[in-house]
Formats: structure tokens, sequence, C-alpha cells
């Protein structure tokens, strides 16, 4: 998976939480993961609705290979609201599977 790609996998998973569409990224992780009921209780304890980050946030994605997994990279990503940065973060792997992305939302980390 190229750089553009797991940029683009972060950023559809960012706009889903921001949206607060939970159900959606427990189904992209088929069946892996935080339910989308851990989501949502994770992101009201933020105590503040998440706003997508700036756009400059992107260019210093930091992917890192999981190790003996093939196509498998994990993410943390910073969680932003009105204010700026929050502190907390979400914590990701993606994999190819069929060709396909699938995304796994490992925690989120509140501060």
């Amino acid at each position: 998976m190229s750089p553009s790609d797991l940029t683009l996998v972060a950023k559809h998973v960012m706009k889903l939480l921001v949206e607060r569409r939970f159900e959606e990224l427990e189904e992209a992780s088929g069946g892996g993961g935080l339910s989308a009921d851990d989501i949502e209780g994770a992101v009201d304890d933020i105590g503040s609705a998440l706003v997508m980050p700036p756009e400059n946030t992107w260019r210093d994605l930091n992917a890192r290979a999981v190790r003996n997994v093939p196509d498998a990279f994990e993410l943390s990503l910073d969680l932003y609201t009105k204010g700026g940065k929050s502190g907390s973060s979400v914590e990701l792997v993606v994999q190819l599977r069929n060709g396909r992305p699938a995304v796994v939302v490992e925690d989120i980390i509140v501060a």
C-alpha cells in the first residue's frame, strides 16, 4: 500500500469519526477492533466535538509496517477539536484484504 493510499484511508477514517459514523468504522474492521459503541464512548469522553485536522497533518503521517503481516500498517492519528489538537489519538491497523483496505480501530486514547 502506497503512502498516498494510507493517507486517503486515514482521512476517510477521520471523516467517519468527525461525522460520528461509528457503525461504518466497525463494519470496515470485519469484526476486529473496537465496537461502534466503544468508539462512541471514547469519542464522547474527549468532551468536545471532533473536527478534521489541519491539512499539513497528513504530510507527517507515520505509518509503521506490522511485523510478519504483509501489507499491514499501524497508524496513530491525533484527534482535533475546535480548540486544536486534543491530546487524544486513534490507533489503527490498515491492511489490504482482497485488494481493498480493511481498517481496524485498535484503540482511542483519551487524554
